[in-house]
């Protein structure tokens, strides 16, 4: 073989040679590409996906879009590794998505679900099983779920019943929230009339304009105008049994607040409540008005054994609070409608000498909680500043409790189409707080229908704004 022959065949085999390395390069980097993915599969499969969905229900409350970093912190409380994470953490997801610079994180679906969940022992969870999402409307998060029922006998009589008389008008009738105009015009004769058939020989308007019908448990309030009473407000008062059972095995124990919008029937349960408690305990009745059980002297039948005091002066409520503390030892308070930023304070020192309260206000829970004057009830409330860092939101300035609440359950009276409904807010220090947050609360609602009571368990977002 000659030389330029042999310096061929070297050549032709380095190019062979060069070839073959260039291929197995190739291929290499082709499994190696291949083998990518399994192995994020793998990484991601092992992140618990229902950890994942708690921290996504946790900052999903009012926003469809925040910080990825707020996510994140959400993540890191559930022992999830993030770091460098977080992109194959939201695509393991089908409701969650990174934004194109990766600061913001969107939910894209109105459920939460997992691409690739984990296994768990035991049975198998049911097909397309998904958890609803909190819409941001004041409405049931969740719908209701009807937990117990129970026979009850009914309900003797209906207590909401209010005659409206204004002179040179027609009189009208409201029941069960609904005015019906009777075809009677009113004439002040008539007015002066009516007020001096009454017991006593007219009413006392001097120190309130709550006068009760002698030993009855109608009210009346006058209408006046420049002085002169142009109209009337009979409110008829009826002592209503058979509503035990509506809060009977909760209120034992427990300082408790009844709200609801006037004349829904917050005295009617007072007056049982009342009945109920003071079987073998000493209970003290705040009656400022007399409207809880009249001026009837045989009270038994309507608060049971309760001792009732009437304060002198309306205004000074909260002395005769103080002065049943002081003297009479009793084991419950109860009082009929707070109305001043002195009476909630004097209550919260008598919740603080171990001694049951019960009380009534006007107004929802929701009202409560922002209300300046009477908010110390459910724990007051106090507006704080915060950094950036933590800012909610957006909004660095939020609103938190500011002490702990006087009363440690709160029912909710409402008027629905099947009658009254008595909604039950428990640990009201939690509760409180998640409304300030706009988050949604764990209810009990229980109504009586025909015969039956009806006891249901809801989650409620009350909108904090």
């Amino acid at each position: 073989m000659t030389t330029s022959e042999t310096k061929k065949s070297v050549a032709v085999e380095a190019a062979a040679i060069k070839a073959a390395a260039i291929k197995a390069a190739a291929a290499k980097a082709a499994a190696a590409k291949a083998a990518a993915p399994k192995a994020a599969a793998v990484e991601v499969t092992g992140i618990e996906a229902t950890d994942i969905e708690a921290a996504a229900k946790e900052c999903f409350v009012n926003e469809t879009k925040i910080t990825a970093a707020l996510f994140i912190t959400a993540l890191q409380k559930r022992k999830i590794v993030v770091r460098k994470n977080l992109t194959r953490i939201i695509e393991s997801t089908d409701y969650l998505q990174l934004t194109s610079n990766n600061t913001m994180v969107m939910l894209t679906r109105s459920t939460f679900s997992a691409k690739s969940a984990p296994p768990h022992p035991g049975p198998p969870p049911a097909k397309n099983a998904t958890t609803s999402v909190p819409p941001s409307a004041a409405a049931p998060v969740l719908p209701p779920v009807t937990s117990s029922t129970k026979p009850v006998p009914p309900l003797t009589v209906n207590c909401d019943t209010m005659a409206i008389v204004d002179i040179l008008a027609n009189i009208s009738v409201k029941i069960n929230g609904e005015c019906i105009e009777i075809e009677k015009a009113i004439l002040q004769s008539d007015v002066s009339s009516i007020l001096e058939r009454l017991p006593g020989g007219g009413p006392d308007f001097s120190h309130t304009n709550r006068v009760i019908f002698g030993q009855t448990l109608h009210r009346l309030a006058a209408v006046t105008y420049d002085g002169s009473i142009t109209g009337i407000t009979i409110r008829i008062g009826r002592n209503v049994s058979g509503l035990l059972p509506v809060f009977e095995g909760i209120v034992e124990e427990k300082n408790v607040l009844l709200c609801g919008a006037p004349n829904v029937g917050k005295t009617t349960t007072l007056r049982e409540i009342c009945k109920y408690l003071s079987r073998r305990k000493c209970l003290c009745l705040i009656d400022t008005s007399g409207e809880v059980c009249g001026e009837s002297g045989n009270r038994r039948h309507i608060v049971g054994t309760s001792r009732v005091f009437r304060p002198v002066d309306p205004a000074k409520q909260y002395a005769t609070l103080l002065d049943c503390v002081r003297n009479h030892s009793p084991d419950i308070i109860a009082i009929d409608e707070l109305n001043t930023k002195a009476e909630v304070d004097v209550c919260q020192t008598i919740a603080l000498r171990s001694i049951q309260m019960v009380a009534s206000v006007h107004g929802n829970i929701q009202d409560l909680v922002f209300n300046p004057m009477l908010n110390k009830a459910l724990g007051g409330s106090t507006e704080v500043l915060l950094s950036d860092r933590v800012a909610v939101d957006g909004r660095k300035v939020v609103m938190q409790r500011s002490t702990r609440p006087i009363f440690d359950i709160v029912i909710n009276i409402t008027r629905t189409s099947d009658g009254l409904e008595y909604t039950f807010i428990e640990d009201v220090a939690d509760n409180v707080s998640r409304i300030m947050q706009g988050k949604p609360i764990q209810v009990r609602r229980r109504r009586m229908v025909d015969e039956e009571l009806l006891e249901t368990r809801e989650e409620v977002l009350y909108p904090c704004e």
